[in-house]
């Protein structure tokens, strides 16, 4: 088994989001280093899933430039053997404690960080969820080859609203069989705030 850690940057990544990914803990696997630089997010997302397929890696984990993973992050979401498996973070709206997950049903409802953790300390390591950000996402590499592509885009909607490239993804997944899952043990923290905020 290998892993294909990738990091899509516009610009460059933070020292405390490479000093994570340094001192992650791989479960034991082989693993393989990538930065992804000079494209806007979706792009360098393809970008990534492309490297993932050229250098067959089984599985990729993309984690943004700001994103600060715990150590066990990887060997925890690589336990679950799920094809996408999503870490997650706090949310712009920080007094609600809302993380970027969305719960399955619809893009209605977040998750909190509180109601992850509680999860996380009675057992349930696990959950399905609707989407969520990509900042700390693993893919089963073999995925990429049910979805068709692009895997990731940025949508305009005709009333004018708009979807991320990650909620583009989870949809995609969705529509072709594909479930996405959140590990509750993995909160990241952000570079430009306080680290594990959540």
């Amino acid at each position: 088994m290998s892993v294909l850690i990738a990091v899509p940057t516009y610009e460059t990544i933070s020292t405390e989001t490479y000093k994570a990914l340094w001192e992650m803990d791989t479960g034991g696997e082989e693993a393989m280093f990538e930065a992804i630089k000079g494209y806007d997010c979706a792009l360098a997302r393809i970008k990534a899933c492309e490297k993932a397929v050229e250098y067959g890696a089984e599985w990729l984990l993309m984690v943004d430039s700001d994103t600060v993973p715990h150590q066990l992050a990887l060997s925890d979401m690589l336990a679950h053997g799920v094809d996408v498996c999503l870490g997650y973070y706090q949310w712009k709206n920080r007094e609600r404690g809302e993380t970027c997950l969305w719960k399955r049903g619809g893009w209605t409802e977040r998750y909190t960080a509180r109601e992850l953790r509680a999860l996380a300390a009675h057992g349930t390591s696990m959950v399905a969820v609707q989407g969520g950000g990509m900042g700390c996402s693993l893919i089963r590499t073999a995925v990429l080859e049910k979805l068709p592509k692009p895997w990731f885009r940025w949508v305009v909607r005709p009333n004018g609203t708009e979807t991320g490239e990650d909620v583009f993804f989870c949809d995609l997944c969705r529509e072709n069989g594909v479930q996405v899952h959140a590990d509750t043990r993995a909160a990241c923290g952000h570079a430009y705030r306080t680290l594990h905020e959540i």
